[in-house]
């Protein structure tokens, strides 16, 4: 008889992915065991955008009741001439977006639906969560998938039926952990030539010059420039303000939360609009990180070693989708996966050849805005024309291919 014990899910990392894939399969029935290194959860990042593919999939989760009081519902989405500081175009959101997709378009802090993620899964009688529980290495066999963990300097080893790698961009498992077996992938996500600069101001310190240039101030705005541009929204029930800015820069490393030279960031915006460029001179600090994307997506491994969010398909955030894609993973997942079946090899490769397509297709709307968003010459003058020619609502419509779609339906 097969240990009771081998039946479950083993997750390696209690990120966004790993807590939203922990939920989804355990709402399916699934016995779920977490492993995190981290002693504890703390707060990696800033501000998200969280569009309605990712809110209506937390909402069945049972975490959005906790995280729409710290969120921001937009009143509208602006593209924004970073010189001029004039509009370009004006998209609604608000009520209207809630109408049109079905679930809503919120911005929050990484912390508050962190904390969501984390009640819920505390709560859940189907997970276990083991923090201070760093995955050493694991090994696959006909029948199982163990896993070897150092938790709290004490070795134990853990049986299930499947291992999840939901441990980001920099991934052990992805990089091939197992010394028993032949390593499961050796790729290697890629330095973007990109550099992501952030910070968060207090609502009382966003320059008045900035919020003077947008209509509704509580938004999301996209200003665009060559060679960057900057993302501001609100996020704290709108008691602050998250700013990205993404420039050309080089890969310094794989931390996410170095300090950065604002000299050298406001040299990057230099003949940008006074609105732009007191935002860069009120934060008192900037954290940067290099921008990696993962060059060839696999999700299935191995029969029982899966990939998902960063570990799988990293990509830079030019469609504001990276959360969100992993949000979708989980849901297809679990939706994909039953707890009646012992072999799982069709459900996966149905999930890997659904979720592939649909990372290639967002992948690809990142690229175009990243050439849209950075511009220049000739070029954005014809997307300036374009853009306030063009209805909202055309702009809208274009998005129904990205917002409609419910990861859940493995018939889509």
């Amino acid at each position: 008889m097969q240990n009771q014990n081998d039946q479950r899910i083993l997750i390696s990392g209690a990120g966004l992915a790993g807590m939203t894939t922990a939920l989804a399969l355990a709402d399916r029935g699934f016995s779920v065991l977490m492993m995190e290194k981290a002693p504890a959860l703390s707060e990696v990042g800033a501000g998200l955008q969280l569009a309605p593919n990712a809110t209506r999939l937390l909402e069945r989760l049972g975490v959005m009741d906790d995280l729409l009081p710290q969120a921001v519902s937009p009143e509208a989405l602006y593209l924004m001439d970073g010189v001029k500081a004039q509009p370009l175009i004006r998209m609604e959101l608000g009520s209207q977006a809630a109408q049109r997709w079905n679930a809503p378009y919120i911005t929050c802090h990484r912390a508050d639906l962190q904390a969501a993620l984390l009640k819920a899964v505390r709560a859940h009688p189907n997970i276990t969560l083991h923090l201070g529980a760093n995955v050493l290495s694991h090994h696959i066999a006909a029948d199982k998938v163990t896993i070897r963990v150092d938790h709290n300097d004490q070795i134990s080893d853990y049986s299930g039926q499947l291992l999840l790698g939901c441990d980001g961009v920099w991934s052990a498992q992805r990089a091939g952990i197992n010394q028993q077996n032949k390593p499961a992938d050796e790729s290697r996500a890629r330095f973007t030539d990109h550099i992501a600069w952030r910070t968060t101001l207090p609502i009382e310190q966003v320059p008045q010059s900035f919020l003077s240039a947008l209509k509704d101030q509580l938004s999301v705005s996209a200003w665009l420039g060559q060679g960057a541009h900057l993302i501001a929204y609100p996020i704290k029930n709108g008691k602050a303000y998250n700013f990205v800015a993404i420039t050309d820069g080089e890969d310094i490393g794989t931390s996410w939360d170095m300090k950065g030279d604002s000299a050298a960031l406001i040299r990057s915006f230099s003949g940008w609009s006074q609105a732009v460029g007191d935002v860069l001179q009120a934060a008192p600090q900037w954290t940067f990180w290099p921008m990696f994307e993962m060059p060839e997506p696999k999700l299935v491994i191995d029969k029982r070693l899966i990939l998902l969010g960063d570990a799988s398909h990293a990509m830079t955030p030019f469609a504001a989708q990276g959360a969100a894609m992993a949000i979708e993973d989980a849901a297809s997942l679990a939706a994909h996966l039953s707890p009646e079946q012992s072999d799982h090899s069709a459900a996966l490769a149905a999930f890997e050849k659904q979720r592939l397509a649909r990372i290639a297709k967002v992948a690809r709307r990142g690229k175009l805005n990243r050439f849209a968003y950075h511009a220049s010459g000739p070029v954005a003058l014809g997307r300036n024309i374009m853009f306030k020619l063009r209805k909202p609502d055309d702009f809208l419509r274009d998005l129904d291919w990205l917002y409609q779609y419910d990861a859940a339906d493995i018939t889509a």
